[in-house]
């Protein structure tokens, strides 16, 4: 029998198969774990980091302090004038409307005139005059509109062909010196010589020598001759 000198196999250790939970448990790289951890809380850091800014932001943002130069509004009265005179002047040059008082107060929150012993004259392009007057009136600041208050009175100059003056008198009137309107909504007496005229409201054209009555007028219209010969 023949003897084989070749070498013999050696035994080789069994197979062992590895499961997917095996490879899960084992444990990361320490770079991995590190890695994950700083995913893991960035978030936080970055909330932190916002907050810290936004209130160091809010520290050093100056408090903008209101503008000394500018006054606050206030309802008292910025100036008072006395013995004062408003006059608006026309294309041509004369003075159209002047307005003087004894006292004037200006409040800036209106922009209005408070006047004390008002006195108002109009004058139209023909250069016929009314004039009125009151003892106080509020005015714009501007002089366009003029409320006369406290026994205001209206006188126009006669007319041609007329003798006596045409004059108004209320507890009211709104003067308007941009057209010599006056108007009111409140019992007016017209009077021109001994002929007399009652009614609720008034408006009066100066430039158009027209005037409007409303609400139950009433009147007394005395002839000429009869008129003339009362005292």
């Amino acid at each position: 029998m023949d003897n084989d000198t070749g070498p013999l196999p050696l035994p080789l250790p069994p197979l062992v198969s590895r499961s997917p939970d095996d490879a899960a448990n084992r444990p990361l790289p320490w770079r991995a774990r590190l890695r994950a951890g700083l995913l893991k809380y960035l978030s936080v850091l970055l909330m932190a980091v916002v907050a810290v800014a936004t209130g160091w932001l809010v520290r050093q943002t100056p408090v903008i302090e209101p503008d000394a130069g500018v006054a606050a509004p206030t309802a008292e009265p910025d100036y008072e004038m006395r013995g004062f005179s408003i006059q608006h002047y026309t294309a041509a040059g004369p003075a159209q409307g002047v307005i003087e008082g004894d006292v004037v107060r200006h409040f800036p929150v209106t922009d209005q005139l408070v006047i004390d012993g008002v006195r108002v004259q109009w004058t139209d392009p023909g250069g016929q005059a009314i004039r009125a007057s009151a003892a106080r009136a509020v005015a714009e600041g501007d002089g366009s509109l003029v409320r006369l208050e406290g026994g205001a009175r209206v006188v126009r100059d006669p007319a041609p062909g007329e003798t006596s003056p045409f004059e108004f008198i209320s507890d009211v009137l709104v003067f308007d010196t941009r057209n010599g309107q006056v108007r009111s909504d409140r019992p007016v007496r017209l009077r021109q010589g001994d002929n007399i005229f009652d009614a609720a409201s008034i408006i009066y054209d100066h430039p158009q020598r027209v005037v409007t009555l409303g609400g139950g007028v009433q009147g007394r219209i005395l002839p000429t001759e009869l008129s003339r010969s009362l005292p």
